[in-house]
């Protein structure tokens, strides 16, 4: 039999199966997972799933999904968060896909006043039409796999077999045809072996079109290998060590490691947004586990010692941290994502919209609604993106004035004989002309949108540190002013950015604010024991507009930098080395 074939009797064995006879988490159970190391590991992907929910607009309805729930462990965990948020609690529908038996009732005993649904085939989907938000943790590694072994010149697929009454390796008589071998395996050595799991890459497929048609995001979190490479990674694990596969079937853990580029590239194959988030403990820290474990300390400080041991296991490199990869897939709806403000949506003579990386055409770190034109993607994909952007708010593609920005607080006022082609030295922009797109672009800077809508004034600006201090905020609402806005009636909604957790600076950074804003120092925080201080840009700039008599100010999107999946972050792609596109804020006159 195939290695698929045998790991599938082992694990799903309706009597003698590993998960369907045995709980084999925990410290009692054969191996420990994340969730059973510590609370933040869960609390953190419930911060995350909260996200998720306010990307998608904060629907009204949507289904979170957890495959392979365990214990129930994780899921409790990240529902603590999650119900801190009483409207997202009450929109969430909690399903689960298990087939073990055991642990189906001990997630019964964790979860039952969440009311879940269990199912056992992904097939019971189909009918939902609500947001779906995916989360697998070690899951995809229990799949089963095809081993093939290069012999004597040709790939074989290794079988097991009897010999002499006990299981024993072997290889496929007939070799496998040369078109079903990658190609980059061109020039294997005598006994090389190469792994494939058809039930992973189905399954990712089946997800794919879900999360396209319904709309949302899938988190998997797995050991396993970015590259598509050779290497024996079939194991089994009983009692907390490394086991012979074929000695007792059934009593031991089988798995192997996740080829998360074949996974990737079946997502992509879809339609759907996939890629690599980064390893464990990189996404964790961009979470906030080290400042979770920093108010867990202070508030037990007897578990100080417990509490550090625990988060180095889950984010320490030799640890768990690099072993685990985490891969995001979103959905692609027809048509381009773009999420907006409550206030300005219910304007029926404003259509607006902040547009993040998803939905376009650029390829590599541009990937793939970038639509800078400074940046060395190729132009012909940065106007096949604006064309895109438009057409999802149903706007004229040569009606988008956009500039460039250059951190001051000069704005121009937009009229019908604007130079669409024109990139004028600017930060804000106003109008009163109807048909007329202004955008704004952006990678952590802050794009705000501005909406007089009983004097039919609109506005837009780009507001980095050194702009909002310096006045862009208060610029734009004076240049508005002038056409015959009012502050008390102007709507403001800021746009996706960099958030306060992620913003670190330096002493000069804080004298150089300071200076600039004597009043400026709630927005410079140490957070717990970190050395470097934080900004609050956000913040900031609604304290601007505040400062300006603005009352109505909303937030949308995320955070950039902690979102590297949805947005484009400058500072995200600086500390990894690559380069970064631009998203846009646009808003319009109907």
């Amino acid at each position: 039999m195939s290695v698929a074939t045998f790991m599938g009797i082992c694990s799903t064995h309706p009597k003698l199966g590993y998960y369907t006879s045995t709980d084999p988490l925990g410290k009692k159970g054969d191996f420990v997972t994340a969730p059973e190391i510590s609370q933040m590991f869960g609390e953190m992907l419930g911060a995350w799933v909260l996200t998720q929910w306010h990307v998608l607009g904060r629907p009204e309805r949507f289904e979170l999904l957890e495959l392979g729930p365990g214990r129930g462990t994780l899921m409790a965990d990240m529902l603590r968060v999650i119900s801190k948020d009483r409207q997202a609690l009450t929109a969430m529908e909690l399903t689960l896909f298990d087939v073990s038996p055991p642990l189906i009732e001990k997630q019964k005993q964790a979860l039952a006043k969440f009311k879940p649904r269990w199912i056992e085939s992904i097939a019971a989907l189909e009918r939902g039409t609500t947001p779906l938000i995916i989360i697998a943790n070690e899951f995809f590694d229990a799949l089963p796999i095809h081993q093939y072994q290069f012999q004597n010149g040709a790939w074989h697929e290794r079988l097991i077999g009897l010999r002499d009454g006990r299981l024993a390796w072997g290889l496929a008589p007939n070799p496998l045809p040369p078109g079903e071998v990658p190609a980059e395996f061109n020039a294997p050595a005598q006994g090389e072996i190469w792994e494939t799991s058809p039930v992973a890459q189905n399954l990712v497929a089946e997800l794919a079109d879900l999360l396209n048609r319904r709309g949302g995001t899938m988190m998997v979190i797995d050991y396993g290998y970015e590259k598509t490479r050779t290497g024996d990674t079939f194991q089994a694990i009983a009692d907390h060590e490394f086991a012979d596969p074929l000695e007792n079937p059934g009593t031991a853990d089988l798995s192997a490691h996740v080829n998360f580029s074949a996974l990737i590239e079946v997502a992509n194959s879809r339609g759907a947004a996939a890629q690599m988030a980064g390893t464990q403990g990189q996404v964790l820290k961009q979470l906030g586990i080290v400042q979770r474990a920093e108010k867990l300390i202070a508030s037990n400080p007897e578990k100080a010692q417990s509490i550090k041991a625990d988060l180095n296991r889950l984010v320490d490199p030799d640890q768990m941290g690099d072993l685990f990869k985490v891969m995001a897939v979103q959905g692609v709806k027809q048509g381009v994502p773009f999420e907006q403000d409550e206030a300005l949506a219910r304007i029926n003579n404003i259509t607006h919209g902040f547009f993040g990386r998803r939905g376009g055409v650029s390829p590599g770190d541009f990937a793939s609604l970038n639509v800078s034109v400074s940046v060395a993607d190729d132009k012909k994909n940065v106007a096949a993106n604006r064309t895109r952007i438009m057409d999802a708010l149903g706007l004229p593609p040569p009606k988008l004035a956009t500039l460039s920005q250059v951190h001051s607080t000069r704005v121009i006022t937009v009229s019908r004989d604007f130079d669409f082609s024109s990139r004028p030295e600017a930060d804000g922009m106003v109008t009163k002309s109807p048909g007329i797109a202004l955008g704004v672009l952006s990678a952590d800077c802050t794009p705000v949108l501005f909406a007089d809508p009983g004097a039919g004034i609109i506005g837009a600006c780009h507001a980095g540190w050194r702009g909002a201090v310096d006045g862009i905020i208060t610029s734009t609402i004076a240049a508005m002013s002038i056409l015959g806005a009012e502050p008390a009636r102007i709507i403001a909604a800021i746009g996706p950015t960099i958030f306060m957790e992620n913003y670190e600076v330096g002493p000069d950074f804080t004298a150089d604010f300071l200076a600039r804003h004597k009043e400026g120092k709630r927005f410079i925080t140490r957070l717990g024991s970190r050395k470097r201080e934080h900004f609050d840009l956000p913040g900031f700039v609604r304290a601007e507009l505040e400062r300006s008599g603005i009352t109505q100010i909303g937030l949308a999107g995320a955070c950039t930098y902690a979102n590297p999946e949805y947005y484009f972050s400058h500072r995200h792609a600086t500390h990894n080395k690559c380069q970064t596109g631009r998203q846009i804020s646009i808003i319009a006159l109907k």
